[in-house]
Parts: structure tokens; sequence; C-alpha cells
């Protein structure tokens, strides 16, 4: 095996790492501990769905300052989320979130009248500029997302799993009626691939290597800070 490869698998094994290593962490862990009310699932749904909004404004960005390969590579993710598939009967990924939203008690209106959390926005807008750095670390800020998300690479279950189960369990909501925890739970596993495949041609030096690390070190603080602050409002909730 070559040394490229070496230090491509090193890097590799230090991102799902670093993305497991997500839910050992305090803000990962008081939202995990967070008992789910009607009232807080309610709220947590919508805020998802802005989490879910800036997601596609962050992979646009990626997107336009990548090389065309991985323009290709990134639609081909984004147009499940963007579009859905139509053929197959599946709506895009705001729409799932309004729906599971219905399942709550929740209206289309709920989503459009209710603002972003204060800590949501100062969040997205970190997110947004590590999206303008250089290619390959805002790929991977982007990316690393996908990773932690992953319930084939994040042990004992990815984050949209253990939300889903955390509505099962408290709220009696089961998964097959959580369409975008459900729909989360399967598509992220191949969406956290993506990575691996750009770096395999554009990562060969150490350079490029740390540049995907850093990249998505940095969006994993700005993802635990996120998550304090929707624990945050969780507690505040009845």
């Amino acid at each position: 095996m070559s040394s490229s490869a070496d230090g491509i698998d090193r890097m590799w094994q230090t991102l799902v790492q670093m993305a497991n290593d997500q839910f050992d962490s305090a803000p990962f862990k008081r939202l995990l501990n967070t008992k789910f009310s009607r009232r807080r699932a309610q709220q947590y749904s919508i805020q998802m769905a802005y989490y879910v909004r800036n997601r596609r404004d962050c992979w646009g960005y990626v997107q336009g300052s990548a090389p065309l390969d991985v323009k290709r590579l990134i639609w081909e993710h984004e147009e499940d989320e963007l579009i859905g598939k139509k053929s197959e009967g599946k709506d895009d990924h705001i729409t799932l979130a309004v729906k599971e939203g219905a399942v709550l008690g929740l209206s289309t209106e709920a989503f459009e009248d209710t603002s972003v959390l204060e800590g949501g926005i100062a969040c997205f807008y970190s997110w947004l500029h590590l999206a303008q750095r250089p290619w390959l670390e805002a790929i991977a800020a982007s990316a690393i997302l996908e990773i932690r998300n992953s319930a084939e690479l994040i042990k004992r279950g990815s984050l949209s799993r253990r939300i889903g189960e955390k509505f099962e369990r408290e709220l009696g909501i089961p998964m097959k009626k959580q369409i975008n925890n459900a729909e989360h739970v399967v598509m992220d596993v191949e969406h956290a691939h993506l990575l691996m495949r750009v770096a395999q041609k554009y990562a060969a030096t150490e350079a490029d290597q740390n540049a995907i690390v850093k990249g998505a070190k940095e969006s994993l603080i700005i993802d635990r800070v996120y998550r304090g602050h929707l624990a945050d409002m969780l507690e505040a909730l009845p």
C-alpha cells in the first residue's frame, strides 16, 4: 500500500473517531439525556427543519468551489435532499420534516411562524463561513456531519436513530411514523462515504489530508455548540 493510501486510511480513521467522540461530549449527552415531552419534540422538530435548510445552503457553497467531478458527487447527494426521488414516491427532506411534524401535532404554519433559535442563527452563519473555506476544508466541514449521522460508522447508533428511539420510547411514536428520522437513518449511511471518495482522488498529500481533518474538526466544534443550544431550549420547556 502506498504512503498516500496509508495517510488517507489514517485520516479516515481519525474522522470516524472524531464523529463518534461527539456523543461523549457534554452537549450531546445533555441533548440525549433530556426527556422529550410533546412540546419539546415539536420545538425540536421545527429547529431541525431550519438545520436541514442550512445544510442545503452549505452544500451549495461547497459545490460551487469544488472540481467538476466533485460537483457531480455533491449533486447526487443533494438531489435526494432538495428534490427527493419522485419515481419512488420520496419527498425532499424539508417536506419530510414538515410531514413528520404533523405526527407531533404541528401545522405547516408552525414551521413558518416559529423563529430560528438564536444560538442556531450563530451556528448556521458559522457553518456557512466554513462552507466558503478552501474547498477540501469546506467539503469536510459538511461531510463530517453525514459521517456523524451514519448508522454504519457510529457505534450505538447515529444521532437520527438515537433521537428516533427517544421519540418512540418517550412519546410512543414508532419509527415508521417518523418519516424524516427514518429516512436519514437510511440515507446517511450512503452519504457518509462521499468524503472518502473525494479524498482518494484529491487528498494525496499530507497537507490535503490535514485540510480535510481541519475542516471536519471545526465543523464538529460548531455541531457541539448547536446541540448545546438545542438542549438549553428543551430544558426551558415543560
